[in-house]
């Protein structure tokens, strides 16, 4: 692989050896004997899951308030003003057509057992290329505490035995291997998606569990990325997921299960370094996943999956679906208007049972009908599990990869509810208990108690010099609650629905920071007056900042928490908290001749916890109706 995942692919290579694009057969692991199929227990009942077990090995999961994710939003800002200067990573993509991609992929599953007489004419579909069913395993934002990964990894990994949904007459039972396809829905390592993110909090993991299961059976690796993709301009997530030819097919053989040694303060002097003398900072070329193939040539595809059935991936990232990619799937539905769509969106079409203005972005730039026309919606990029029909369409977010929880929706008002959610209403109501605390001690990072401070020593100062008095204290402390409280009231959104209720949080806020620090100094102060313990000003005004900025922190993290409860914003409180529970997959059949896809959602309540065993969440099953026929 270049170094620059996007530089264009060598076609003579290809052509010269069609072996490149087939890669190499995985062994199987002569110590490893056949495991037993796993039979699940289900989910147990909606209840409040506790703090779950944190992981204690580095790389630990980000906190969102903390300096690395920091420095991944700043990455996303630079990423975005290159975006607007019409930069476009997307522009030395070559598009996979999509028989040839279809013929790709079952030539690698076949193996020596593909006829030379495969070809795009003939195949038609991959399912009836390969003469049966097709098993996929669908997983959408991973890579973060390792730990969790790795308990994620040993999860998919296994054959599991499971309930038909749909036997039609035959066994009630089904044995759902290990998919042929790793279908990733985007986010594969957070909080930016670089070569060594990747490389140390989802590839090393996964590879220790999937070493272990080798099998011998060929498998690939199909995805599109998301937003903490895009933050590194796609480098990573090329060297995961786009096809190698030339040398780079030979490192293949090469899954990583050992982490750097290097720290992150290494990199970072190493990569200065490289800065200052205009040198270029080594890369891994390659990122492997033991036992699958990467085969696409672009950050989006479009496969004939089986007979009169596609599976569509969008890339929306940075802003919107682009040109190359409505020429592309307009060319391939006019010619075939008949097939049905399996369509993976970067985000869901439905957020937390409201519209989402990015997935209906997608939807109209592509001219999907999914109110009318049935489709199957698949995404990641929310940190839960939510099915949900809506139309004629049905919609499956399961971004439960490894990354941070996210809950349900609250306060819904009416809102239609999902088929089945995972956590439920109960059980993200009883986490929001947490959150402040959590804040208050700094696991979610130091960032809010550095801007209080910034905020609170100035003002502070300024009123000591202004009056050394108790006045001065207290006026310093308003005007930095009002600030607060404006600052929070944006954060909450009010900007964009003008809510009643966030103004009111905000006021709340701002009044807590005004005023609890005074009013605990005074108590304090009347405490060491009884004690004969006597202070001056200053003094006074230290406690009061040192009660400001952690009571402070207190009260933010009960404002992300009121805002989740009363529904007017489902993902800041949670994200903050980065409860480690709630780890989920999606293991679909794609049956042979179209006719429906059977899935099936299995998670982890507590992955670190001891004894944690798989449960199955859930179990559905799609029937892809054809499109009803216009009028006239």
């Amino acid at each position: 692989m270049p170094d620059d995942p996007n530089d264009p692919i060598d076609e003579a290579a290809r052509d010269d050896d069609p072996e490149l694009a087939r890669g190499s057969l995985f062994a199987p692991d002569p110590e490893s004997a056949p495991r037993a199929p796993l039979d699940l227990a289900s989910a147990p009942p909606d209840r409040d899951p506790g703090y779950g077990t944190r992981g204690r090995e580095r790389p630990r999961g980000v906190a969102w308030f903390g300096v690395r994710s920091f420095w991944g939003h700043l990455q996303h800002f630079v990423a975005s003003a290159i975006a607007t200067e019409d930069i476009d990573s997307r522009d030395w993509m070559r598009a996979d057509p999509p028989l040839e991609l279809a013929e790709r992929i079952a030539a690698h599953l076949l193996g020596e057992r593909a006829p030379s007489s495969l070809g795009r004419v003939r195949a038609g579909s991959l399912a009836e290329a390969i003469e049966r069913d097709v098993w996929i395993d669908f997983l959408a934002d991973s890579g973060d505490d390792v730990e969790v990964s790795a308990a994620v990894g040993r999860m998919f990994a296994a054959t599991y035995r499971l309930p038909d949904p749909d036997p039609r007459g035959g066994p009630e039972h089904v044995v759902a291997p290990r998919g042929d396809i790793l279908l990733h829905g985007g986010d594969l390592a957070y909080p930016v998606a670089t070569d060594a993110e990747i490389h140390a909090r989802l590839v090393v993991p996964f590879n220790r569990a999937l070493v272990g299961a080798r099998d011998g059976r060929r498998r690939v690796l199909l995805g599109v990325p998301g937003n903490h993709d895009w933050y590194d301009g796609l480098d990573g997530f090329g060297r995961l997921m786009r096809r190698r030819v030339g040398e780079l097919s030979r490192e293949l053989d090469v899954p990583a299960i050992e982490a750097e040694k290097n720290s992150r303060l290494g990199h970072a002097v190493r990569f200065v370094e490289k800065l200052v003398v205009a040198g270029q900072l080594q890369k891994i070329r390659a990122l492997v996943l033991d036992g699958y193939l990467p085969v696409q040539d672009a950050s989006y595809f479009l496969l004939p999956i089986a007979k009169d059935l596609d599976l569509w991936g969008l890339d929306r990232q940075l802003r919107n679906v682009d040109f190359r990619q409505r020429r592309f799937f307009e060319r391939w539905r006019a010619g075939h208007p008949e097939r049905r769509r399996i369509v993976l969106f970067p985000d869901p079409v439905y957020a937390h049972l409201e519209r989402s203005q990015t997935g209906f972005w997608m939807v109209d730039a592509l001219s999907l009908d999914v109110d009318r026309v049935p489709h199957l919606c698949l995404a990641g990029d929310l940190h839960h599990y939510e099915r949900l029909e809506m139309g004629a369409s049905l919609h499956v977010t399961a971004g439960g990869g490894g990354a941070f929880l996210h809950g349900a929706r609250l306060g819904r008002r009416g809102k239609k509810a999902p088929e089945l959610e995972w956590p439920g209403q109960r059980a993200t109501a009883a986490m929001l208990r947490y959150v402040p605390l959590h804040v208050m001690l700094g696991r979610a990072g130091f960032i809010p108690h550095l801007l209080l401070l910034l905020l609170f020593a100035p003002v502070l100062g300024v009123g000591l010099w202004a009056s050394p008095t108790d006045v001065g204290v207290f006026v310093a402390n308003a005007l930095a609650a009002i600030v607060t409280a404006i600052g929070c009231a944006f954060l909450g959104g009010i900007q964009l629905n003008r809510s009643r209720a966030v103004a009111a949080l905000s006021a709340a806020l701002g009044l807590w920071i005004a005023f609890v620090p005074i009013v605990t100094s005074e108590l304090f102060e009347r405490f060491l007056a009884l004690a004969g313990v006597t202070y001056g000003p200053r003094i006074d005004a230290l406690i009061v900042l040192l009660l400001a900025v952690f009571s402070g922190a207190f009260a933010f993290g009960a404002f992300l928490a009121a805002l989740s409860a009363l529904g007017l914003e489902s993902t800041q409180a949670m994200t903050a908290l980065a409860h480690p529970g709630f780890k989920h997959f999606v293991r679909m059949r794609v049956r042979r001749d179209g006719s429906r896809v059977d899935a099936w959602t299995i998670g982890l309540r507590d992955p670190l916890a001891q004894s944690e065993q798989p449960v199955l969440v859930d179990r559905w099953s799609w029937k892809p109706e054809p499109a009803p026929r216009q009028p006239g």
